[in-house]
């Protein structure tokens, strides 16, 4: 803001005159800043936080409410939004909280005023009319420094008030102006990014690392929910237990078909805890967008004083630990940012947006890029703690880099890498074909799942002849394959599945003649 800007006002907005200030907001015959007849400009009114907007009566509690619904699905996008209601409460969040403080000043920040005028524009652009608490909330950041762009974007004649502003409360709205729309498009030629403010990669770097320093550990409980209905043996479900409630790294080998991907795929979705991720990081005059709806579930049930408390940088959101599963589709082109030339900025991979979660590479060995590759570009950053993203223009963004990596493969590991990377993957978890025994609890399981009547001793007679056949090894998915099978055959013969001697009978042939060709692939 300009010397001129400031002089007469004082730092919520109010004029000072020979007798004394004056709230001009309040005033009906003041007319608003920003429109082209106002001799000298002057910032409107310092916009508080929406609980006090609407306890003055300067904002309709149930306008707000209802543009908040419309464009808030869920609690913590609320928690996000909601700035206001604040509660006694210092400027300093308590010692040793993990949650970022909310920048104070546009040098807090660490964004260029160019970058920030040029984002406010085009969220107006996007917004069509939007209040000051509105803009509040889609930059996610504080009123004073909302004010100070208001102010800045007026002096420039690039916002008008609108005359529906109601001028007697001060709730103004404003829109581009003639110079604005100029203006603004050439923003959006340079980057159409319109989210909350982004946070500069020094600022996510700390706060990563300070919510690093609160090791979060998957609950025993929960592994064992994981294991709950699998049929493994006991040193299997022991040794599977233990490497994921390490946290660290870990590959699971052994025949496909035997639960290496259920394993996986139930521990990622029920994750303990919690991580903060910014809608987006600011570096070198980029913004590479992180938040992620697709992965990031927004926590709901948070503490209330958490959750109203202004003090909060809004530009990050508190999400569950999040979870990316990647399979064969994986190719070199996701180990990287991802550049727009469309919307020109980035989207974050996946490893990233996995930050302080998990993640799971299914099938390891079968996807587009070598998986010796693969474990170089992961697994070393994973060590050191930090991982470098390159730009399109050349430079380098370092960030901290904290996941669980866990891999899934049915291949030999010598045949994936040699010692010295498999070496920095701490667990290594063989999930072998199951035994006479436990096959025969599969069975049971699959009948009563897929609702199969079974005949008196049809189970052991199932079990007795795959577990002869010489050139197959069964394996834990036979059960619900042959299964299927059998119910398909009952449906063409027009009768209700049943699996005793004859049903099995008839497609054993076609069901063991499949399976000798995959163990000869496999070989």
């Amino acid at each position: 803001m300009t010397d001129q800007a400031e002089k007469g006002t004082d730092e919520r907005g109010n004029r000072h005159g020979a007798d004394g200030p004056e709230r001009d907001a309040l005033r009906p015959t003041t007319r608003p800043p920003g429109t082209s007849s106002d001799p000298e400009f002057r910032a409107p009114p310092r916009p508080r936080d929406p609980g006090e907007l609407q306890a003055t009566g300067l904002v309709d509690p149930a306008v707000e409410e209802e543009e908040e619904e419309e464009r808030h699905g869920d609690s913590l996008s609320r928690f996000i939004s909601q700035g206001g209601k604040k509660k006694d409460q210092d400027d300093e969040l308590p010692e040793g909280s993990i949650l970022p403080r909310q920048p104070r000043t546009l040098v807090d920040l660490g964004l260029s005023k160019a970058f920030l005028i040029d984002l406010s524009l085009k969220i107006i652009h996007y917004s069509g009319t939007p209040s000051v608490a509105q803009l509040i909330r889609r930059l996610g950041l504080g009123p004073n420094i909302v004010q100070h762009l208001i102010a800045a974007l007026s002096e420039d004649r690039l916002i008008e008030v609108l005359s529906q502003s109601d001028l007697y409360t001060g709730n103004y709205r404003y829109r581009l102006s003639e110079r604005g729309h100029a203006r603004v498009a050439e923003a959006l030629e340079r980057q159409r990014y319109a989210g909350p403010a982004p946070v500069t990669a020094d600022q996510y770097g700390e706060v990563i690392r300070r919510v690093q320093a609160r090791k979060q550990e998957q609950g025993r409980g929960r592994i064992k929910n994981v294991l709950q209905d699998l049929v493994l043996s006991s040193e299997t479900a022991d040794s599977v237990a233990r490497a994921l409630f390490s946290g660290k790294a870990g590959i699971f080998y052994g025949p496909s078909g035997n639960g290496k991907t259920r394993i996986l795929e139930r521990f990622a979705h029920d994750l303990d805890g919690f991580v903060l991720v910014p809608y987006a990081i600011y570096a070198y005059g980029q913004v590479i967008r992180v938040l992620d709806q697709a992965i990031h579930e927004p926590v709901e049930d948070f503490d209330e004083s958490v959750k109203d408390d202004t003090r909060f940088d809004r530009r990050w959101v508190m999400v569950k630990r999040p979870a990316v599963i990647l399979g064969a589709e994986l190719g070199s082109e996701s180990l990287d940012l991802a550049y727009d030339p469309l919307s020109r900025f980035y989207q974050a991979p996946p490893h990233i947006k996995a930050q302080g979660g998990v993640l799971v590479v299914d099938d390891i060995g079968r996807q587009k890029i070598e998986a010796r590759d693969l474990f170089t570009r992961w697994l070393i950053p994973l060590d050191r703690g930090w991982d470098t993203l390159s730009l399109v223009t050349g430079e380098k963004v370092t960030v901290p880099f904290n996941v669980q990596l866990l891999f899934g493969t049915n291949m030999n590991l010598r045949e994936l890498a040699d010692d010295a990377l498999l070496r920095r993957v701490s667990y290594k978890v063989q999930v072998p074909n199951p035994s006479k025994q436990e096959f025969t609890e599969i069975m049971r399981q699959a009948c009563r799942q897929k609702k199969v009547m079974v005949a008196e001793g049809a189970i052991e007679y199932v079990v007795e002849r795959l577990f002869n056949e010489p050139e197959i090894k069964p394996r834990g998915s036979y059960a619900g394959d042959l299964l299927d099978m059998v119910s398909e055959s009952a449906s063409f013969d027009g009768r209700e599945p049943v699996l005793d001697k004859d049903s099995f009978g008839r497609v054993f042939g076609l069901f063991v003649a499949q399976e000798k060709r995959e163990e000869t692939e496999e070989l």
